[in-house]
């Protein structure tokens, strides 16, 4: 495991778990899949525990699953013996030059600090002609965690994201930007379904359990630090988390309590 890396270290201790959290992905996923026809090799960017591609009808005949988390790809082995898999970062991959029919990435890349490295890296393991599908989260994500008063990292704006895309290199297909909203049951299982995917990452030695325990009646002030989510919460007992959860009830529609998501799809090919 990449142990000095933040992300992959949340990534790991989420691996056996992430398919109970996994709803965004798999909505991202079929959205994704739907519009493409990947045939011959395909390499998985970010892979999670795994993509199904033939039950999307995908006539692929080689998959190559990377991800920075060692625990992802162990799951990935098991759910897919016939995966390669390979440990390594987007922006680094160790793989031979045109190598792959085509690319897929399922929202790993707002993970990523310099895209304009990934995109370029992403054009030199595809082959002339192969297709990449890339979804994304994007600005404007995440705002009923700001009515709630729970703030949250920045994302790039589409602008930013395709700005990234050296021209020379690539043909931009298609930008589609979308919202996609989840509903939940309560207040802790939404902010679980961040934790849940392996996106939090801690801050001053506090977890995610402790800013959102019903049974918690200390006076510590707390604080949570999450990759997709929350920045800097501090709740300070159970006082504070029971009119949070009030506040979140103001927010409920018929289907649940929303989360929503802005999400931008992404085709390419290589010029």
């Amino acid at each position: 495991m990449n142990s000095n890396n933040p992300v992959a270290v949340k990534f790991s201790q989420a691996a056996t778990t992430y398919k109970q959290h996994d709803v965004l992905q798999r909505i991202t996923a079929e959205k994704l899949l739907s519009k493409a026809a990947l045939k011959g090799s395909l390499v998985d960017i970010g892979c999670g525990p795994g993509t199904d591609f033939t039950a999307y009808g995908q006539d692929i005949t080689k998959v190559t699953a990377v991800d920075l988390s060692e625990q992802m790809l162990a799951v990935v082995n098991q759910s897919f013996p016939s995966y390669l898999t390979l440990c390594a970062d987007a922006a680094n991959l160790p793989l031979s030059q045109q190598q792959f029919d085509g690319l897929y990435s399922n929202l790993v890349l707002q993970w990523c600090g310099d895209l304009t490295a990934v995109f370029n890296e992403f054009h030199r393991v595809v082959k002339p002609k192969a297709t990449c599908f890339i979804s994304i989260v994007t600005s404007g994500s995440l705002p009923e965690l700001e009515t709630l008063g729970l703030g949250h990292n920045a994302f790039r704006t589409v602008e930013q994201i395709t700005a990234a895309i050296d021209s020379q290199y690539w043909q931009v297909d298609s930008v589609n930007e979308c919202s996609e909203s989840l509903y939940f049951n309560d207040l802790r299982t939404m902010l679980y379904s961040i934790k849940g995917v392996g996106a939090s990452v801690k801050s001053h030695q506090e977890n995610l359990h402790s800013c959102c325990s019903d049974k918690s009646g200390s006076n510590k002030s707390r604080s949570h630090t999450s990759r997709t989510g929350l920045e800097k919460v501090s709740l300070r007992g159970r006082k504070d988390w029971l009119a949070l959860k009030q506040h979140a009830e103001t927010m409920r529609q018929a289907e649940g309590i929303p989360l929503t998501y802005q999400i931008t799809y992404l085709q390419l090919t290589k010029k």
